[in-house]
């Protein structure tokens, strides 16, 4: 019976324990997790409250007759934009053409009769000064000449009525608008008071929006706000708070602020419009990709790598743009962190640094 060799039994055991140091190595790496990493940006952070609204007009003219008269010419019609001025509409101005006609002839034979009575009064003052006439016939004169100027300014006065009510045959737009509906048509007769044109002014607009009643310690007028609106493609308008309506919705628990503006062109009473209030800007914030915060039983965490080991840092977040989460506290800014993978870490752990 052989015995086995003592050299290949020990040559044997040799081996085994090289076999093991090997094995514990692979083990070892195979426990790194693999990472992608990337540093804390910088950037301006807003922090804004969103709202949804409609646009509508600041001011809304309804131009009605002022004087009565059958409607001769009308100028525009529904959907038209006018200018500030423009003419809307005539009424037939031949009645008080023919007033203020008449009126003129009482004006200047009132002045005549003025003219005469200052002679008169004037020749009486030098009979008067030579004894020819008595003192209550020179006092006549004169009260009959102060009369005679009272007619006389209330014959003007009259002229300056009538050439109102001319001017007023004219109906015209008193500021910039678009024609909303017209009431008249010609050959109508229109009695003062008639509706004639309701407009629409479409360069001054202004928009109500609701926001939640907790922040109402924030609101405040000025604040910048950014409008869009479907209907006006891309195009958005910097405005400011211009007001906050001072009490609560009872059914929605919300304050209305008002924004006043200036059409920059084809935006329209009644289209709904989004509005972006900024609340406030903090410069320099601190921004993470949002992956690379994780919940853990210490709170929201990010860990920061450094020599192939992960450390463990307690954050506080702020606001979310887009992909990435403002940190307000537990980095510095200067760290190289985990991003992808960073679900699958914990303090202390070995990784292993993808390239990007």
């Amino acid at each position: 019976m052989s015995r086995p060799c003592a050299f290949t039994t020990g040559l044997g055991r040799a081996t085994g324990v090289a076999l093991l140091v090997i094995g514990a190595t692979a083990t070892a790496q195979s426990r790194a997790i693999r990472v992608t990493t990337a540093q804390p940006a910088r950037a301006t952070i807003e922090e804004t409250e969103w709202s949804v609204g409609l646009i509508e007009t600041r001011t809304s003219s309804q131009i009605a007759a002022e004087v009565a008269g059958e409607v001769m010419q009308v100028f525009v019609d529904e959907g038209q934009g006018v200018a500030a001025g423009a003419v809307l509409a005539e009424i037939d101005p031949s009645a008080y053409q023919l007033e203020r006609i008449r009126e003129q002839s009482e004006v200047r034979r009132l002045s005549a009769l003025l003219r005469k009575q200052e002679r008169e009064l004037e020749r009486a003052r030098k009979l008067y000064e030579e004894n020819l006439i008595a003192e209550d016939e020179l006092d006549g004169l004169d009260a009959e000449l102060d009369a005679l100027r009272e007619q006389l300014a209330g014959a003007r006065a009259q002229v300056d009525s009538t050439d109102r009510r001319l001017g007023k045959t004219r109906l015209v737009a008193p500021v910039e608008s678009e024609v909303a509906t017209r009431n008249v048509d010609v050959g109508d007769y229109v009695q003062t008071g008639t509706v004639a044109f309701d407009l629409i002014d479409m360069r001054n607009l202004r928009v109500r929006l609701p926001f939640p009643e907790y922040r109402a310690p924030q609101l405040a007028s000025g604040l910048p706000v950014r409008l869009t609106s479907a209907a006006a493609g891309d195009s958005v308008v910097e405005a400011v708070v211009t007001d906050i309506r001072p009490s609560v919705n009872p059914s929605s628990r919300s304050l209305t602020i008002i924004v006043d503006f200036e059409n920059p062109g084809g935006w329209r009473p009644g289209a709904s419009v989004r509005a972006d209030l900024i609340l406030a800007v903090r410069e320099n914030a601190l921004l993470v990709p949002q992956v690379s915060v994780v919940r853990r039983p210490a709170g929201d965490v990010v860990y920061a790598i450094r020599d192939g080991i992960a450390s463990q840092r307690v954050v506080q977040r702020g606001d979310r743009r887009d992909r990435m989460v403002e940190i307000v506290s537990g980095l510095t800014g200067d760290e190289e962190i985990a991003v992808d993978g960073a679900g699958f870490l914990s303090d202390g752990a070995a990784v292993d640094v993808a390239e990007e």
